[in-house]
């Protein structure tokens, strides 16, 4: 019932905000408060005003879904303002079936010195599309797998059932790349910008950018801060330049340290007590002083070593392609829920992510759900469920070692005094976090030892943790978009934070140096 009312006050909202820019746009007066994406660009274009004779061209990506055509219409209005002009490349046939009436593209084309360029049209009828079948071919499994919420090693388990679908979705991306590569050996840019380079096309579109040198920004959505971007150069942007981003925000202080221990204690429950933190989600539910369940309670209590196991959620981007000697989480688990059961001595928490139920129809598989079949019967093992309310990290005086797929939970742990070992290779890798191991062999003799002798992490460990916490949630990310990550949510020149948003913009265009890249040299992305 809740959500219906809720649902039906948001309705009630959104008609409301349409009639309020009808009636602007019929007046001829400012839109305020744009219910669709064309109310979104009539405010755009509105706000223009004079704009500066275009003194370069930048490329853009409008494709993928209506979150990165719209900021592609937004994005070419920002940087018109700046004195730029923009070139967008679309899929025809994917805009056509997410913008029916053709309002939106079309009115897209009002944006002084616009380009609109179908790489599907340009792509031509040669069904092989040159050399970047392979490419696409060879990345199809990973494209399926996100698009389906599933793990790649579900995709090539079952490569006859996804066939069909696989030489569908290759074909596309190869036709899309062969059309940029064909724009790419006629045109120069002064740049480009791509969403993600990592999910379903744009990673063979970002190749196709790098092998045509075009310095290509490639940008993502921040979902642990509403209305945030990040970005990284000529690399995928959750590749995130880990090393250039330490080396700009510079040594580590005792501001920094505030900062991260505020943020630990809003994760933990607590207020937030500093400004920065307003706009951030709280996925742990309960806060850390709630009292344990009582099955939980009493399986922790005793002399038995008790180790926890936090996975990433199943789908999430980032865990796109960085497997290293477990083929995926579910394999991962099982593997390790079995090395449990054969010591009986030992004892195992799964807390699976909160996050599960919190992006809803986007989660597949449910891991909770996974770990209690696969370990039905071991009195040793015990799950707590996504939909659970337990706070993660009040299980940390209880244990002895965290493991993790490769989430920033490993971190969590290690700052607040629990050593941890990842699965697979996280943003994290080679910083001196947490343990690394290179085999299963090397990764299970971990646990032996921890089981053997409690250890705790060093005070370098900590600091290096903390730095990456820092980073991560306060330093690299931008509010540059609008909480809903569509048209509706961008006005121009009228964003929350205005400064930053610009920053942004001066930023990837390349009017204000990229702070990771200060003083730094060789590749852009560690």
């Amino acid at each position: 019932m809740r959500k219906l009312i809720q649902r039906a006050r948001k309705s009630l909202e959104l008609g409301g905000d349409y009639l309020d820019s009808t009636l602007n746009l019929a007046l001829g007066r400012e839109v305020r408060r744009p219910a669709t994406p064309a109310q979104a660009l009539s405010q755009w274009l509105g706000a223009l005003g004079e704009v500066p004779p275009p003194r370069g061209r930048i490329l853009i990506t409008a494709l993928r879904n209506r979150t990165w055509i719209e900021w592609a219409g937004y994005c070419a209005c920002v940087l018109r303002r700046m004195g730029f002009a923009s070139t967008l490349v679309y899929d025809g046939p994917q805009v056509r079936r997410l913008y029916r009436s053709g309002s939106f593209l079309h009115g897209l084309s009002r944006i002084p010195d616009l380009e609109l360029i179908d790489l599907d049209q340009r792509a031509g009828a040669d069904d092989g599309h040159g050399s970047w079948r392979p490419a696409a071919d060879a990345w199809a499994p990973v494209a399926l797998a996100y698009d389906l919420h599933v793990e790649e090693a579900d995709i090539r388990a079952d490569l006859g059932r996804h066939a069909a679908t696989m030489t569908e979705q290759s074909a596309r991306t190869a036709r899309l790349a062969a059309g940029l590569d064909s724009l790419l050996a006629e045109r120069s840019f002064h740049r480009a910008f791509c969403f993600s380079g990592l999910i379903g096309e744009s990673k063979v579109l970002l190749d196709v950018l790098r092998a045509r040198n075009v310095d290509t920004v490639c940008l993502e959505g921040w979902a642990w801060r509403p209305g945030h971007m990040i970005y990284n150069r000529n690399a995928p942007a959750l590749e995130y330049n880990v090393g250039g981003w330490m080396r700009s925000l510079g040594d580590w202080d005792a501001t920094k340290e505030r900062e991260v221990d505020e943020y630990l204690r809003f994760l933990d429950g607590g207020h937030k007590d500093a400004a920065w933190l307003d706009n951030f989600y709280r996925i742990q539910r309960d806060t850390l002083a709630a009292t344990l369940p009582d099955p939980l309670r009493r399986f922790v209590a005793g002399e038995a070593p008790v180790f926890l196991l936090a996975p990433n959620v199943i789908g999430d981007s980032s865990t796109l392609n960085r497997e290293t000697i477990f083929t995926g989480q579910r394999r991962w688990m099982s593997e390790v829920i079995r090395w449990f059961g054969a010591r009986p001595h030992l004892k195992l928490v799964i807390r699976a992510h909160p996050a599960e139920r919190w992006i809803g129809a986007k989660c597949a598989i449910f891991l909770g759900e996974f770990a209690r079949a696969e370990a039905a019967g071991l009195a040793n093992v015990h799950v707590i469920d996504s939909a659970e309310g337990t706070n993660t990290f009040s299980l940390i005086p209880f244990a002895r070692a965290g493991l993790v797929w490769l989430s920033s939970a490993g971190v969590d742990f290690v700052v607040r005094g629990l050593p941890a070992v990842v699965a697979a290779k996280p943003k994290y890798a080679g910083l001196g976090i947490v343990a690394e191991p290179a085999t299963r062999e090397a990764y299970f003799a971990q646990l032996d030892s921890w089981a053997q002798r409690a250890a705790r992490p060093t005070a370098a460990q900590v600091t290096q943790g903390k730095r990456y916490l820092h980073m991560v949630f306060k330093g690299f990310s931008f509010e540059a978009a609008g909480r809903n990550y569509r048209a509706t949510g961008l006005r121009l020149g009228a964003m929350p934070n205005q400064a930053e948003h610009d920053r942004f913009y001066r930023i990837i265009a390349g009017d204000e140096p990229m702070p990771d890249l200060v003083g730094a040299t060789g590749a852009s992305s560690c």
